[in-house]
């Protein structure tokens, strides 16, 4: 069996390459330097050298595959249109075959979830900045009626590997020493291990039913007080303490507002459905125990 997937080199995707190699698939990835394919190589992933712009190649390889997995997204201004056009190219070379295509989201579009718990069938009210994620989701699901096994799955907060936004966050504060949480500190995001999320990955491909849809979460919470707390002792922050959302404006920008936002939402779907299950270290224990420490060895 040949799975293609985008990203393949990023925190998701390569653990979801490693996940579906581990189960014997013949794994090919898009990247977009000789010197990450030749990394590739050495893995036994088979690089396919391009990027998202690159349609033509797109189809191609999805048509070439059993089925595809989509994790890639582009950190800049044509972000929106570069994931649009990508996965229409996709759909059009898996459409009538009956293949599986797995379509990455997230959480966010969810908005504030205050202290409900949230699943599949609750609302989405993404910000406008993330209504095109949205539309691509019912674009993918809706695919299902042209003979393609569609699945979305939206990730909660990913940590775990020492990366994520977890290790972006220490790394910050390590240069900052700003090491605060937004008002009391009391709202909470569900969690989901890297790995734990590359395992949901290939249980959705092999069993999910055509035009699903599923949370990644475990059942861990954790405030964003205590998550700073966590992150401010790795970094050598002594003091970690409140501040108001203006001031985490300025130091953060945009990303202030995910920091103020509940993000509750329940992963129990993907359990039941699925045969998943979560079995990976909490995310404190895995900042106080596991891949984060390394952070803390670095010099400050």
């Amino acid at each position: 069996m040949k799975v293609f997937i985008t990203g393949v080199t990023g925190y998701v995707g390569f653990a979801v390459a490693q996940q579906f190699l581990s189960h014997g698939y013949q794994v090919s990835g898009l990247v977009r330097t000789q010197e990450k394919a030749e990394q590739l190589i050495k893995l036994g992933i088979s690089p396919v050298i391009g990027d998202l712009a690159d349609l033509i190649l797109l189809a191609e390889c999805t048509h070439a595959a059993d089925g595809v997995i989509h994790t890639a997204i582009s950190h800049n201004s044509d972000m929106e249109k570069l994931d649009v056009l990508a996965v229409d190219a996709m759909l059009e070379g898996l459409e009538g075959t009956g293949k599986t295509f797995v379509y990455t989201s997230g959480t966010l579009i969810y908005n504030d979830t205050h202290h409900d718990v949230v699943d599949e069938d609750s609302p989405v009210k993404p910000l406008p900045f993330l209504q095109w994620k949205a539309i691509q989701e019912q674009k993918v699901l809706t695919a299902a009626e042209r003979n393609i096994c569609t699945v979305v799955i939206r990730p909660a907060l990913v940590y775990g590997r020492g990366g994520g936004l977890v290790g972006a966050t220490i790394q910050r504060t390590k240069l900052t020493q700003f090491a605060k949480y937004v008002g009391d500190g009391l709202n909470a995001w569900s969690t989901i291990d890297v790995d734990d999320l590359a395992n949901l990955y290939a249980c959705a491909y092999s069993f999910a039913s055509t035009g699903s849809l599923f949370n990644a979460a475990s059942r861990e919470l954790i405030t964003t007080k205590d998550l700073m707390i966590a992150i401010g002792k790795i970094a050598g922050v002594a003091e970690i303490e409140s501040c108001s959302y203006e001031e985490a404006v300025h130091v953060l920008g945009p990303a202030a507002w995910g920091a103020s936002i509940n993000q509750r939402i329940s992963g129990l779907r993907a359990e039941q459905q699925l045969q998943w299950s979560p079995s990976a270290n909490s995310i404190v224990k895995e900042m106080e125990k596991g891949s984060y420490q390394a952070m803390a060895k670095i010099k400050r």
